[in-house]
C-alpha cells in the first residue's frame, strides 16, 4: 500500500507551541514499522515554526506572517534533524521535499515532483514533505498542510491519507457543549452538511476539523480512503492502519476495507437525502 500520513501541529508541540521532539516519537516508530513492513509512506508534517521560533529570536511563538516565515526557515532544518535521528537507528533515511500547491499544479514541475517522490519511494527512505513556508503564504495562515497532503496523495497516486490531530475524529454535534455527542467512526459518502458540522480550529493549528473534513472529502472525490483522528502511542498510530484507530474513516466501504485492513466499525453516518 502507499500512504500519505499528515501530522499536524498540535501533535508535535508543546503548549508554548514549541517543538516536542519527544511526541514525534511514536510516529517515528510507527512509520518505521509500516515501511519495514513492505508499505510505502510520504509524512506530510508541520512543526517548522515550532522548531525555529526560538532559535529565530522570538521569546514565543510569533503571529505576524513575516516573522513565522522567518521562524519557519530556521526550524525546518532542526525539524529535519530530528526525524533523521530518529529513524535513523530502524535503518531508513529522509528526504525533504519543499513544496507548494504551485509547484504540483504545474506541470512540468509536478512531474519533476512525482519522478523524485516515486523514486524515494522504493528506497529505504522516508519522504518528508512540508509546504514552503517562505514563498507559500496559505500554508500559515489557512493550513494548508491538510490541502496538500491531498495533493500529494493524488500526485503519487497513494492510495489513502491519514491525517493525525489532537481530535479523535468528527462528531455528530459539538462534544465540548453536549455531553451526548457521538463520534462518527465511519463516512461512506460525501455530502457538504458534514463541513457544517466541523468545529473551528485551535491557537496552535492552523486547520481545523474544517480543512481536514475539506480534505478528506478531496480524496473520496478521487476514489481514495481517508482517516482524520488521533494517536498519541505508536500502538495507537498503527491501529488506524488495521481500522481501530481513534477517529473517523472516510470513504467508500470496499475502498476503506482494502486500505484499512477491513475494520469493525461502531457509528456510521450518512445523511438522509
Amino acid at each position: 500500500m502507499r500512504y500519505v500520513v499528515k501530522i499536524g501541529s498540535s501533535s508535535l508541540t508543546h503548549p508554548d507551541g514549541s517543538l516536542a521532539t519527544e511526541r514525534m516519537l511514536p510516529y517515528v516508530s510507527g512509520l518505521a514499522q509500516l515501511r519495514l513492513d513492505g508499505q510505502q509512506v510520504a509524512l506530510v508534517t508541520s512543526g517548522a515554526v515550532a522548531a525555529g521560533y526560538r532559535l529565530a529570536g522570538f521569546d514565543h511563538r510569533p503571529c505576524a506572517l513575516v516573522e513565522k516565515q522567518a521562524a519557519a526557515a530556521v526550524g525546518q532544518s532542526q525539524l529535519i534533524q530530528a526525524y533523521h535521528q530518529f529513524l535513523a537507528p530502524y535503518g531508513l533515511r529522509v528526504a525533504q521535499i519543499l513544496l507548494t500547491a504551485g509547484d504540483l499544479s504545474d506541470p512540468t514541475r509536478a512531474q519533476n515532483a512525482v519522478n523524485v517522490l516515486n523514486y524515494l519511494l522504493e528506497q529505504p527512505i522516508i519522504p518528508i514533505i512540508n509546504e514552503n513556508d517562505t514563498v507559500a503564504v496559505e500554508e500559515l495562515t489557512f493550513g494548508d498542510n491538510d490541502q496538500l497532503s491531498v495533493l500529494v496523495a493524488e500526485a503519487i497516486g497513494a492510495d489513502a491519507v491519514v491525517i493525525i490531530t489532537d481530535t479523535d475524529g468528527l462528531y455528530d454535534k459539538n462534544p465540548n457543549q453536549y455531553p451526548d455527542a457521538r463520534r462518527i467512526d465511519r463516512i461512506t459518502s460525501w455530502d457538504p452538511r458534514y463541513l457544517d458540522m466541523a468545529s473551528g480550529g485551535n491557537s496552535l493549528g492552523t486547520g481545523g476539523m474544517y480543512s481536514k473534513l475539506l480534505a478528506a472529502s478531496r480524496v473520496m472525490a478521487v476514489g481514495g480512503a481517508c482517516f482524520i483522528g488521533r494517536a498519541q502511542t505508536t500502538t495507537e498510530f498503527l491501529s488506524v492502519f488495521s481500522g481501530a484507530g481513534q477517529g473517523t474513516y472516510l470513504g467508500a466501504v470496499e475502498q476503506v476495507n482494502r486500505y484499512f485492513a477491513n475494520p469493525d466499525f461502531g457509528l456510521q453516518h450518512e445523511f438522509s437525502h
